[in-house]
């Protein structure tokens, strides 16, 4: 298997995970906290990880690196799941997957400012195009208005676009499965302020929240960032990859429906369309917007 074709794998596994995370944090959300849910999460995440890196005998980290997974762990994790969750609370999981699918845009803002990446006019033009996809499936499916919940969620758009940048740096001197073990370890132990409250709320879960918190943790987060780390390993530009975010609100809406409920509109069709079309121009584009 090709290098390229593994890179699209990757990313394609990871986006199918998080889609399902929106649609899981919802029935979470309906029990926990918005802190024990960011904790609990993260503390599953982290265990997962360490338990497999153990076993392949992963290296510690550099003691002058220590800081930096802890802000990895902070924009990337604890701060991030946290805006997800406290927006999760009053706002749509396909609402959320579209805001947050806005991420490619920051995204190739911020490499093209500190990577020195280009884009091109393709590029750009491809990434707009899915973005108002996205915008179809998600305006048409409940609307979207300007909330706390909404700004929530703008803010861990923000965070997950540096964290994007974040991992690209750190790729130059660790592996991909080093970076998202020492980030989530580092979130998770910011996050352990809301473990007091976290834990009883996680004695007294039914059954279908603790599925939904274990999936949580152990697919759509350390699961998901592990392939979406590998991904950004194997690819020449940051661009070349955040475009399959874009599929995310098509997953999260069919999720939805399936699991939870939601009945997608017609319009999903039309922007799921959409989103596809823009995510194969920009991913077939000839590499001129390669980094320098």
């Amino acid at each position: 298997m090709g290098k390229k074709t593994r890179m699209h794998i990757f990313a394609a596994l990871a986006v199918s995970l998080w889609a399902l995370g929106y649609v899981m944090t919802r029935v979470a959300v309906r029990h926990f906290s918005v802190e024990a849910m960011s904790f609990l999460r993260y503390l599953i995440a982290a265990l997962t990880l360490l338990t497999y890196a153990v076993l392949k005998k992963m290296r510690l980290p550099e003691w002058k690196d220590v800081p930096l997974f802890f802000v990895g762990g902070a924009i990337g994790f604890a701060v991030y799941v946290y805006a997800i969750n406290a927006g999760s609370m009053v706002i749509t999981a396909s609402a959320v997957s579209f805001i947050v699918s806005a991420a490619p845009i920051c995204t190739a803002l911020l490499a093209r400012a500190f990577l020195k990446e280009r884009m091109g006019l393709v590029g750009w033009a491809s990434i707009l195009f899915g973005f108002s996809g996205g915008g179809v499936i998600t305006v048409v499916n409940g609307g979207l208005t300007l909330t706390s919940g909404v700004l929530w969620i703008v803010l861990s758009m923000v965070l997950v676009s540096f964290y994007n940048i974040f991992q690209r740096r750190l790729l130059l001197r660790y592996s991909p499965l080093e970076i998202t073990t020492y980030c989530i370890v580092a979130g998770a132990l910011e996050l352990s302020i809301f473990a007091g409250s976290a834990f009883p709320q996680l004695l007294a879960a039914p059954p279908q929240v603790l599925t939904a918190i274990i999936i949580l943790g152990v697919f759509s987060a350390a699961a998901a960032y592990l392939l979406w780390a590998y991904a950004l390993n194997l690819a020449i530009r940051t661009s070349d990859v955040t475009p399959y975010m874009f599929v995310t609100p098509i997953l999260t809406t069919f999720l939805g429906f399936l699991l939870i409920g939601e009945a997608p509109h017609y319009t999903t069709y039309i922007g799921g369309a959409i989103v596809l079309a823009s995510v194969l121009v920009i991913t077939r584009r000839k590499p001129d917007g390669a980094k320098k």
